[in-house]
């Protein structure tokens, strides 16, 4: 339904608060009133010209997946207070980010979208990406900065010029220098006087948002152009890397919606709900409905759902009772799952129905973007009359619709369904019957594209979907659905299938895949890849390419050096060459498993080396390298846990050093070891709490100084 702008209050404070110039001064008289072309004293006519001629360069950026009618409705007047705050924070406050931050389902993507209109309306909104609308897993920060670009610049086109330059002058640069060049300048170039504002939703499902977060620091001086509101299930202030507290940052916890609201929303939508037999809701019903609710829109919102989808042997009225007659409220340790469970048992009642569904369930779950449903078909063996089943009992659980026109496409699960829901079928929790294992899921696909490779034409302009889906996502999907172990993998069917691929085979998959990324020209770049020495080395070689332009295609970097060391496990050199990428995503997310999985890369390869290897020092020295920085890691997220479970500071952030007093946590050893799970290291900030006995962890006035004694380690493999 249409959004119901109803705040001409805050609205006018907003307007008014910002038409005043930076230093407090009143703007020259008729400022409302003032062109678009306002600012812009030497415009000439031949600068439309470089804007069109730079739109055609702007469609090379990535470009965000159409949003139309694809988020949940939002209920007016629900965060009316929120909105307000939310409003006069960003016209008063100096901070470069405004975090958002509450579990799932508590409407922060809606609240986000709603904000989107707000400030598009005040003439604000410089662009907004939602993470949840599409797979990040190939995403890298770079990526993201270049699609906030391309967002800029369509709803701004004077700063598509200073964009164009950017294109020219950022390959290979840092993340400072993109944020700087891509988004600083172009907003510069507008001399607007109150800031824009740039929306990234759903922070918490993109893996790399640490160290978005961190590079935004560099920013901090220009939040009078710029300022940034983020959506994420954390405080990051407390629970991602201990370099957020380098940034500019305001943390809002986002609580419920108010009974009264919800309350509303049952009646208003329960009346369009096809009953039968007169049999419908009263207001008994409504009222436990709103207490099952605790206040989270998604809950609400997939009860309607499911009220109104035609089941075959379930009349409305019958789920009502069901749903109304449970005794677990939301807001415990299940939260949506009794309801998820309730709705998939009765979209899928026999075993047959639910074994199909965690097939299809699965794969996209892994899938990594749209197909059409007869290519998804090709490439799954899923039969097309399933897919189509399946899809019209989940339009029951879909909190979002796919894009307009592309109703018969199969689009991956996060782009239609909330994260609360692939959460649950994901967990260890859920009954066997309906969950699925994302491994398997992306084993299944990457067996699947493995055999699409001997079928590949000579040329990329012959290719079907699922065959070009194939050559780009199959060493993704085997890095993620087979193990490294060789003693597992020689066992395995991907193994025995790329095995048996010819050489003209491999080199053709080559081909498509450099044409694919537009690595350069397969003639010029064939020795670099090594074609003529099988396909171990034909991966590590376009693993270097890949390296070659930059971070955008950092996963892939990563998928192909996996591949090549599970095809060669002897290969020393492929295993320390993804030892470094390992630390160096550890380094930049501050994600402790990805500095674990450097340690073992580093000292599988160690092993391949005899005591005379000219690289064997090298080697011992990364080792070590990657568990000191796997325990200093380690300190960080458990100080981050203790903080979570020990509730160190109000929810709004007062434990991040900028809005309190810093702090320290101090752990018994036993609890140190046990995080650290096979790393032996000892640390002068790991000592035994004085005032407890039971293991908890306290908490100490001063920030530690981060000293770490590696004594040695034990064998994890």
């Amino acid at each position: 339904m249409p959004l119901e702008l109803k705040c001409p209050k805050f609205l006018s404070r907003l307007r008014s608060a910002f038409s005043k110039g930076r230093n407090g001064h009143n703007p020259p008289t008729g400022f409302a009133q003032t062109s678009i072309l306002h600012g812009a004293h030497h415009f000439r006519m031949r600068d439309i010209n470089v804007v069109n001629d730079g739109r055609g360069r702007l469609d090379a950026l990535p470009k965000h997946p159409d949003m139309s009618g694809k988020q949940a409705e939002y209920i007016p007047d629900s965060r009316q207070p929120e909105v307000e705050e939310l409003c006069k924070q960003e016209s008063s406050g100096t901070e470069l980010v405004l975090c958002i931050h509450g579990p799932a389902g508590i409407g922060k993507s809606t609240l986000a979208t709603h904000l989107c209109e707000e400030f598009r309306s005040s003439g604000r909104l410089a662009a907004s990406i939602f993470l949840g609308a599409f797979p990040t897993d190939s995403s890298g920060p770079a990526t993201i900065i270049k699609m906030i670009a391309h967002e800029l610049g369509s709803m701004h086109p004077r700063a598509i010029p200073k964009i164009a330059e950017a294109m020219d002058r950022c390959h290979g640069t840092s993340l400072e220098t993109h944020l700087q060049q891509f988004i600083l300048e172009p907003l510069q170039s507008l001399n607007q006087l109150e800031p824009f504002i740039i929306i990234i939703d759903a922070m918490d499902e993109w893996k790399d948002s640490p160290t978005f977060l961190k590079a935004l620091a560099s920013l901090n001086p220009y939040s009078h152009v710029v300022k940034f509101v983020i959506t994420d299930r954390l405080n990051p202030c407390v629970f991602h890397v201990k370099d957020a507290e380098n940034v500019s940052i305001y943390t809002y916890p986002l609580g419920p919606i108010s009974k009264e609201v919800i309350r509303a929303y049952f009646y208003k939508h329960l009346a369009t709900v096809p009953w039968v037999d007169g049999r419908m809701a009263h207001p008994p019903d409504v009222e436990k409905l709103t207490e099952l609710s605790g206040g989270l829109p998604i809950w609400a919102l997939t009860v309607i759902k499911l009220l109104s989808h035609r089941f075959d042997d379930s009349p409305p009225h019958e789920i009502l009772e069901e749903i109304v007659g449970s005794r677990r409220q939301v807001g415990g340790g299940d939260e949506l799952g009794e309801l998820y469970r309730n709705a998939l048992s009765r979209l899928f009642p026999s075993l047959e129905a639910k074994r199909q569904f965690r097939r299809f369930m699965g794969v996209t779950v892994a899938l990594q973007e749209p197909l059409s449903q007869s290519d998804f078909s090709m490439l799954t063996g899923i039969p097309l009359h399933v897919i189509k089943q399946i899809q019209l009992a989940l339009s029951a659980v879909q909190t979002r619709s796919p894009p307009p026109g592309s109703e018969k496409m199969v689009h991956p699960a996060t782009m239609l369904v909330h994260l609360s829901f692939i959460e649950y079928v994901q967990a260890s929790t859920t009954e066997s019957t309906l969950a699925i294992s994302t491994f398997d899921s992306h084993s299944m696909l990457a067996l699947s594209c493995v055999e699409q490779l001997v079928r590949l034409p000579p040329s990329s302009s012959h290719l079907r979907d699922h065959q070009r889906y194939a050559v780009r996502y199959w060493p993704l999907h085997a890095s993620k659905g087979t193990s490294r172990a060789s003693d597992q993998w020689s066992q395995t069917k991907h193994c025995s299938t790329l095995l048996q691929l010819s050489a003209e085979t491999q080199r053709r998959w080559a081909t498509l895949f450099v044409q694919g990324f537009e690595l350069g020209d397969m003639d010029t770049t064939s020795d670099t890849i090594g074609t003529e020495n099988g396909l171990a080395s034909i991966l590590s070689g376009l693993a270097d390419s890949l390296h070659e332009v930059g971070e955008d295609h950092r996963e892939f970097l990563v998928a192909c050096l996996e591949v090549a060391v599970r095809i060669d496990d002897g290969d020393a050199v492929a295993w320390k060459r993804l030892g470094w990428c390992y630390n160096a995503t550890g380094e930049r997310t501050g994600n402790l498993q990805m500095y674990e999985e450097a340690v073992m890369t580093f000292r599988h390869a160690l092993r391949l080396q005899t005591e005379l290897h000219p690289d064997r020092a090298d080697s011992l020295y990364r080792v070590a390298s990657a568990l000191h920085c796997s325990a200093a890691m380690g300190y960080w997220q458990i100080r981050a846990a203790a903080a979570n479970v020990s509730h160190i500071g109000p929810i709004s952030g007062a434990a991040c050093s900028r809005h309190g007093r810093p702090f320290k946590v101090l752990f018994p050893p036993t609890l140190a070891e046990e995080k650290f799970s096979g790393i032996k290291a000892t640390a002068d900030i790991l000592v035994p709490a004085k005032e407890s006995c039971d293991q908890s962890p306290t908490v100490a006035e001063e920030p530690p100084t981060l000293g770490l004694n590696i004594s040695g380690f034990t064998d994890r493999s």
